[in-house]
């Protein structure tokens, strides 16, 4: 039976993740130790949210059940330990390449990520520009906006993505600026930086003559 721990919804979720063929809803209920109308509720919960699916019918000598399996989503929900291996990668980059060397190398991955995004900036002036890439860092999480009583505008962000590895690894800032300078073409001036304990990072839009 499984251990009645955190949601049942959690709990499906890790059932299925150790069975890649999916699970039937009697499975369910009988390692749940509840009914198959209440498996039924969560896995309807489950499919509205796309982190699990139908699968295949279940054939067992019976009547056909249809099992259940995770999506991709499903799985992604789950648990992951992404940040302790950053920083090893990180630290081992640096300790190869030398400082100078992982800035660079940040910046060119900025670079080559805003050339992919190019064409969503194509076109536009600067105002635009401006309100595309807010957007763009909204939807990854940033959670930026324009800071109006500047004097030169000035992108906020309040929240860092990658907050815990910057403050051991500053030199990541460089993938943010070389990002936002290249979308915008223009160049950036970063004035504060959360890793540094500032209250959010902020970079200014210089003037391309500045």
């Amino acid at each position: 039976m499984a251990q009645h721990s955190g949601s049942r919804q959690e709990q499906i979720l890790k059932l299925l993740l150790s069975r890649a063929a999916g699970m039937s809803i009697d499975e369910l209920a009988t390692e749940l130790d509840i009914s198959r109308n209440a498996v039924k509720q969560h896995l309807v919960g489950l499919e509205k949210d796309q982190l699990v699916r139908e699968a295949a019918l279940n054939s067992t000598g019976g009547r056909p059940s249809r099992n259940y399996t995770l999506t991709e989503q499903g799985r992604n929900r789950l648990p992951k330990q992404y940040p302790w291996f950053c920083n090893l990668l990180l630290s081992e980059l640096k300790t190869e390449l030398g400082e100078t060397a992982l800035r660079q190398m940040l910046w060119r991955m900025g670079v080559s990520l805003a050339r992919s995004l190019a064409p969503q900036f194509s076109g536009k002036d600067p105002a635009q520009k401006q309100s595309a890439l807010l957007e763009l860092m909204q939807s990854l999480g940033y959670h930026a906006e324009m800071e109006a009583d500047q004097a030169q505008p000035t992108i906020k962000a309040v929240n860092c993505v990658y907050h815990d590895l910057a403050q051991q690894h500053p030199e990541l800032c460089e993938f943010d600026r070389a990002l936002i300078a290249t979308l915008l073409d223009k160049p950036i001036e970063q004035t504060a930086c959360m890793a540094l304990q500032d209250c959010a990072c902020k970079f200014k839009i210089c003037n391309s003559g500045t």
